[in-house]
């Protein structure tokens, strides 16, 4: 793990005690830093800071060129200790739920679509390659083929998952492995602890998909 750290100021510094994880991916490039460099330079339309992040994003593997140079890379924007929105929910206990939780982004586009010639396109139309794609048996909020989350990343994320849980005395037995979704679940919103994914608790994000890896991984928590 590498530090890349956001301005002070781009998070809040006060402490709330952690009981959840959040599993996102960044519907963008191979690039942590990318990403990280973006939270530090986002505005509201005031003009002010966002404070939105969160402490770790994992690189992967570039769809342009294969540069696999981040894939499992972990880069930290802040403490965990601290916070910074991540959900964007529209509940009543939206900042109670950004605040008890720490938040991991995966570098990864998220749904694609094949096109007629067998191209399979993100949602900003950048090629995909075919192996880096993965198919669902049934389609999931509306599509069957998905960036596919790599093996590193995928082998990364649990230890990641289980130091933080391991510092913060998370239950990784909680939360998904109950629900055995990554739809939208009455217990996320709750506040209910554990692990979670982004589409826990929002009906319009597809972070993070349903990859059969990525389940099989999360049941031997």
């Amino acid at each position: 793990m590498l530090d890349k750290l956001l301005p002070k100021g781009e998070y809040y510094e006060d402490i709330v005690k952690k009981d959840t994880i959040y599993i996102h991916h960044t519907a963008g490039s191979h690039r942590p830093d990318y990403t990280i460099d973006g939270w530090a330079n986002d505005k509201n339309s005031a003009g002010g800071k966002l404070l939105v992040g969160t402490a770790y994003v994992m690189g992967g593997i570039s769809t342009r060129d294969r540069n696999a140079d981040f894939d499992g890379v972990v880069l930290r924007a802040f403490d965990d200790k601290y916070w910074a929105h991540h959900l964007g929910t529209k509940l009543a206990n939206n900042k109670v739920l950004n605040q008890k939780s720490i938040g991991i982004e995966i570098c990864n586009y998220g749904p694609c679509h094949k096109t007629p010639d067998g191209k399979y396109l993100n949602y900003v139309n950048l090629e995909v390659p075919a192996d880096m794609v993965y198919k669902l048996a049934t389609p999931w909020k509306g599509f069957t083929h998905y960036h596919k989350y790599t093996t590193k990343q995928i082998a990364t994320l649990k230890e990641l998952l289980i130091k933080i849980a391991a510092t913060h005395s998370i239950d990784l037995k909680k939360g998904l492995q109950f629900s055995n979704s990554f739809d939208v679940s009455a217990a996320a919103e709750s506040g209910q602890p554990g692990l979670w994914t982004h589409t826990s608790v929002r009906s319009d994000k597809f972070d993070c998909s349903p990859q059969s890896e990525l389940i099989a991984m999360i049941k031997t928590l």
